[in-house]
């Protein structure tokens, strides 16, 4: 076995990639850039998570890009030689003010009016992120606070010009983590908050996380998988048969009149597990188990004069629950669940990016709409400190209606 550096010339083109490609301010995951010898700004555009042309490319390769650090190589063997982690330094201050009106007091034997609450979290995650190559075509990306909170393995081989490949995964990210390179919601909806607008995330967070198996194709232009998914408490070790929902995604990037245009769509439909997986869910004896999900995103990256630009918006639906079925994408048995968001993020200065959005998701008996601004200020490419408010109105039945106005002061840092 030998230890050795990878090639001047690769690292090369690591390199050029990301000055080619770099935004102007963003907090990425240290771990990657001490495998590829680039800076976090490679990655992304405007604010992390968001990926530009080279992050989407790093990630359909399998995290494996390789710069400045050695290899441990051998036959059948070709690793980094140093594990490379990331710890989540994340202080955040908190105020919460929740207005009830008489209906919503009532519906909660609670008192109307307003509550204040004003809260100190330090830290506010305890996480530690294991990043990079475990092979020529492998890689992961894991989250770990005490459990396995994000697994993401991904294997890819280059097959005609096209990266292919199979993802293992379970996370929070949604039922497209196995392959998402977009940066509308989930995994990608931004440090200031975007994914909390975002109709296809808030349906997703219904699941409790969301696992399985998918197979992607990738090149610069078009990203596919098809994946069989299911609950995040179903793939613990609990028995579940195997049985996974079909799980469709794709989306496209293109150029146009000088931005990065994005758009895309997918479909989740069909049943999971068994009863041994109702009872680890907590459902009724003799639920049957649906993941019926259908959206579509668009998104557009680029720079208006000298200041960075982007946009991002989806529309989402959910099938409505039964008594005998419940779609772990929407459980309450109150009619379709749909949605739909819009966002904007502007970057004036070189260290600061400002954005607001709006959001709005319903069923039959209740409304939720949103809305929210936010700015960051860059410290250092891993060091972000940023200021978000967020106004949330919930309209439930007889005119209950709960408002909560929330100011958050959140800085992270990554070691």
């Amino acid at each position: 076995m030998k230890k050795m550096i990878l090639s001047a010339a690769a690292f090369a083109v690591v390199a050029v990639s990301a000055v080619a490609v770099a935004p102007t301010t963003s907090e990425a995951v240290p771990a990657f850039a001490r495998q590829t010898g680039a800076a976090c700004l490679a990655c992304h555009h405007l604010s992390f998570p968001a990926l530009n042309a080279y992050g989407r490319s790093f990630k359909q390769g399998g995290f494996v890009d390789v710069g400045e650090q050695a290899l441990v190589e051998d036959d059948m063997l070709s690793i980094t030689s140093s594990v490379n982690f990331s710890v989540v330094l994340r202080p955040q201050f908190e105020s919460q003010t929740v207005t009830m009106n008489a209906a919503a007091a009532a519906a909660v034997t609670g008192v109307a009016g307003s509550v204040t609450t004003k809260t100190v979290a330090i830290p506010a995650d305890q996480v530690l992120l294991i990043a990079g190559r475990i092979g020529t075509n492998s890689g992961v990306f894991v989250e770990y606070d005490g459990t396995f909170a994000n697994y993401q393995q991904i294997n890819s081989w280059d097959v005609g010009g096209m990266k292919a490949g199979v993802s293992i995964f379970n996370s929070g990210f949604g039922e497209t983590a196995g392959m998402e390179v977009g940066s509308t919601f989930g995994q990608h909806g931004g440090l200031l908050g975007g994914k909390s607008l975002s109709a296809s995330e808030q349906i997703t967070k219904n699941t409790g996380g969301t696992g399985g198996v998918a197979l992607f194709v990738a090149n610069e232009m078009i990203t596919a998988s098809i994946a069989g998914v299911t609950a995040s408490g179903a793939i613990g070790g609990v028995g579940n048969g195997w049985k996974l929902a079909p799980s469709a995604r794709a989306f496209a990037t293109l150029e146009a009149g000088g931005f990065e245009v994005g758009f895309g769509g997918g479909i989740t439909s069909g049943s999971t597990g068994n009863a041994q997986t109702v009872a680890a869910l907590g459902l009724p004896i003799g639920t049957t188990l649906d993941m019926k999900k259908w959206m579509i995103d668009a998104q557009v990256q680029g720079e208006i004069g000298d200041m960075g630009f982007a946009a991002y918006a989806d529309y989402a639906s959910a099938a409505a629950s039964t008594a005998t079925a419940t779609n772990l994408f929407n459980p309450a048995a109150a009619g379709t669940l749909k949605g739909y968001s819009f966002r904007a993020e502007l970057k004036p200065l070189h260290t600061v990016v400002v954005g607001a959005g709006f959001g709005n998701l319903k069923d039959n008996v209740t409304k939720t709409t949103q809305w929210q601004v936010g700015g960051e200020y860059e410290l250092y490419q891993n060091f972000v400190i940023a200021l978000i408010y967020n106004n949330k109105k919930v309209t439930g039945a007889l005119g209950a209606t709960t408002t909560t106005k929330t100011t958050l002061l959140d800085i992270e840092a990554l070691l």
